[in-house]
């Protein structure tokens, strides 16, 4: 029988565990997280608070008192239907929100800023103040991604 000294000794028993571990584990399937864990969005409880909060509270914007420019109410009464299929005024042939499509929603653009050179507007929510777009946005962060396009992918659902 052989003797390590030193620091040889522990090495080799780390070493011989990963390798125990490794083969023991190799021949396992993995199990991927099932798609149906994930949480549906909800219109009335993650969308449109964010909404209220940030695009229709400010005067001059989407709701009690907006400028003769804004065309699209986002108050509590009628917001679903200003947006779901209503067709988009700065892009044409585009629509609001599209359900099924967060790629082919003018909304989602317009929050991320992936807008065309001419005539689609600002990036939204804008400063009522100066009309500037508001950087860094005040939107939640993953808001769009997490919460808007997971909507819109499921199908826009009033719920």
């Amino acid at each position: 029988m052989i003797r390590l000294r030193g620091w040889y000794a522990p090495l080799l028993t780390l070493a011989a565990s990963l390798i125990a571990c490794r083969n023991r584990d190799s021949g396992a399937p993995t199990q991927a997280k099932p798609q149906s864990s994930l949480r549906v969005v909800s219109f009335r409880n993650d969308v449109y608070p964010v909404l209220a909060k940030n695009c229709a509270s400010a005067e001059g914007c989407h709701g009690n008192k907006p400028t003769p420019s804004v065309n699209l109410d986002l108050r509590a009464s009628s917001a679903y239907g200003e947006l779901v299929n209503k067709p988009s005024e700065g892009r044409r042939s585009a629509v609001r929100v599209k359900p099924g499509d967060p790629e082919a929603s003018f909304l989602v653009d317009k929050l991320t800023g992936r807008l065309g050179p001419v005539q689609e507007g600002k990036q939204m929510p804008i400063d009522v103040d100066t009309g500037a777009p508001v950087v860094p946005s005040p939107l939640p962060p993953d808001f769009v991604d997490q919460v808007l396009e997971r909507w819109i992918a499921a199908g826009a659902p009033n719920n």
